[in-house]
């Protein structure tokens, strides 16, 4: 008899990954113990109803806001105790909050150009 192993699948390692975050307003559970791993250069979008938390989590990640439980990792670093200038993370608002004078892509390359990145 002949024994077949299983194909070997190489896990790449999360470049975010949260684990178990969750955010309170007072009474109301906005982010309950949200747990995920995003793959570097993977497109990842968050999806559902008004005010189930897409935003409060997008805004933790970013660091306005602390999460009360759970830790978030940037490349393995934990980043929710760093404040938000040194976090390496960005976060484009939906509504023209910051320069409505700007197009979208303008917004989005200011903080790349205020870094110094150069295009690729």
């Amino acid at each position: 008899m002949t024994q077949t192993s299983s194909p070997r699948i190489e896990l790449k390692p999360a470049h975010l990954r949260l684990d178990g975050v969750t955010k309170r307003f007072g009474p109301v559970m906005a982010v309950d113990h949200v747990s995920l791993e995003i793959e570097r250069g993977s497109f990842t979008t968050l999806l559902g109803p008004s005010g189930c938390g897409k935003t409060t989590l997008l805004r933790m990640i970013a660091g306005f806001y602390e999460p009360d439980e759970g830790s978030m990792y940037l490349d393995n670093a934990r980043i929710d105790q760093l404040p938000a200038h040194r976090r390496g993370t960005a976060m484009v608002f939906q509504d023209y909050a910051l320069w409505p004078h700007m197009t979208v892509f303008d917004n989005i390359a200011y903080g790349l150009r205020m870094r110094q990145i150069k295009a690729e």
